[in-house]
């Protein structure tokens, strides 16, 4: 099967994929040899930070002699981000030609009487297929969503458990309060390895740590440990990726003193070579200056705004924003468009959704302008427009900005059009 035929075919399975816990993995992974056996992992959950972390473990272990899969959601553009061996991601042949083996499996599966496996499921065995054929020493696995129920959750032996920072999201998945959610998450400990938890509120603390005292597990809250944090440089900016190298650095920390080859100045390396786009990104187009973050929920927007806040003077930023109906809109945009440094939006249209009524709606509760373009490229060049009609006003020497945040979607169909012409 060819790639657009197999992603084709994919992307129809929610219509018949059965979630049941981790028995479908664990089953087709049984048919497989379990590849997940394969090599070393290091498995991370959490709500925001977990895919940053998930970048400087692998960059580190990468830049330390190891060759080390990668594998995260959502993509941005294109599926084959999200399965990577050497920070190089898998060829769509690969992808397709593996896919199609998970397919033909899953339907010996179904015919036996078993459940379709789930979309996410499908990805994450190709993942792990994919992983063993190029004979990886080290896996960075990152949970889709919550932890004890996810697709990745079938490691029965993993080197090392990240949890990064948890706040309320797939609350109709996770629970809706915090210990709820720490407690899904923590559902990915393990007794043969100790977890490492990011800097979190008292009362994930308090779950988490309790859960390590069940299994029992080791624990080991990273902000309790002096790692020199300060002293090492990541290219990610943002307030909050200093809580996730502490988590990193930590995790780092305790792999070097299990086994893994990791010298000091593989770890200043890696770190400074992390590459994660589309968090906190800084690119140039048409003439303006542009920051993609995600911050597709309420705790992501508000990191985003503390950063922009501490750096960025009063009304110098443009923001164009757009999330899916599906999400908590209010709880995203409100601490965007209450940041004295935002001074207008441009709402546009993702994912075939149109949702800029909402938007309009709420941002018109600060008195502060908007207006909307549907098309996402064409949003970012009306902030631009508008940028530059502003500028005679500004003071010496202030700098504008244009954000572009609300869903990884956006950024997903932005990126193509700005890298082709930045």
């Amino acid at each position: 099967m060819e790639y657009d035929s197999f992603i084709r075919w994919l992307e129809e399975v929610p219509l018949y994929g059965h979630k049941d816990g981790t028995r479908n993995m664990e089953k087709l992974m049984a048919r497989m040899g379990h590849p997940e056996r394969e090599a070393k992992v290091i498995h991370v959950a959490g709500t925001n930070g977990k895919g940053s972390i998930c970048a400087m473990i692998a960059s580190v272990l990468r830049e330390s002699g190891l060759k080390v899969g990668l594998y995260t959601s959502p993509h941005l553009v294109s599926y084959t981000e999200r399965i990577q061996v050497d920070g190089v991601q898998i060829p769509k042949t690969d992808l397709a030609r593996i896919g199609t083996k998970v397919k033909e499996e899953i339907g010996k599966m179904v015919a036996e009487g078993e459940n379709h496996c789930t979309f996410f499921e499908i990805l994450t065995a190709i993942g792990f297929l994919y992983f063993a054929e190029q004979k990886v020493d080290a896996i960075v696995l990152e949970v889709g969503v919550g932890g004890r129920l996810d697709a990745t959750n079938i490691i029965d032996d993993p080197a090392l458990c990240v949890i990064a920072s948890i706040s309320l999201d797939h609350t109709k998945v996770l629970g809706d309060t915090l210990e709820a959610i720490a407690g899904e998450k923590a559902g990915i400990l393990r007794a043969s390895c100790p977890v490492v938890l990011a800097e979190n509120p008292l009362c994930v603390q308090e779950v988490v740590k309790q859960k390590a005292a069940q299994i029992p597990c080791g624990y080991l809250y990273a902000p309790d440990f002096d790692v020199a944090a300060d002293t090492y440089e990541i290219p990610l900016v943002g307030d909050y990726q200093v809580q996730n190298k502490q988590a990193a650095l930590v995790s780092l920390r305790y792999l070097q003193e299990h086994g893994f080859p990791i010298t000091e100045e593989s770890l200043r390396e890696g770190l400074k070579k992390t590459a994660w786009p589309g968090r906190m990104q800084r690119l140039s187009f048409e003439g303006q200056e542009l920051l993609l973050d995600g911050a597709h929920n309420p705790a992501g927007a508000s990191m985003l705004v503390q950063y922009l806040r501490r750096t960025f003077e009063k009304d110098s930023i443009v923001l164009v924003f757009s999330a899916l109906g599906k999400k908590d809109v209010r709880g995203i945009l409100s601490p965007l468009r209450d940041c004295a440094a935002v001074r207008e939006a441009v709402f546009t249209c993702i994912d075939g959704e149109n949702n800029t009524e909402q938007f309009v709606s709420i941002w018109s509760e600060s008195g502060k302008p908007c207006r909307v373009v549907e098309k996402p490229i064409e949003a970012v060049r009306e902030a631009g427009r508008l940028q530059a009609a502003q500028g005679d006003g500004k003071p010496s020497g202030a700098r504008a900005l244009t954000v572009c945040a609300g869903s990884l979607y956006l950024l997903g169909e932005l990126l193509p059009d700005l890298e082709k012409q930045a």
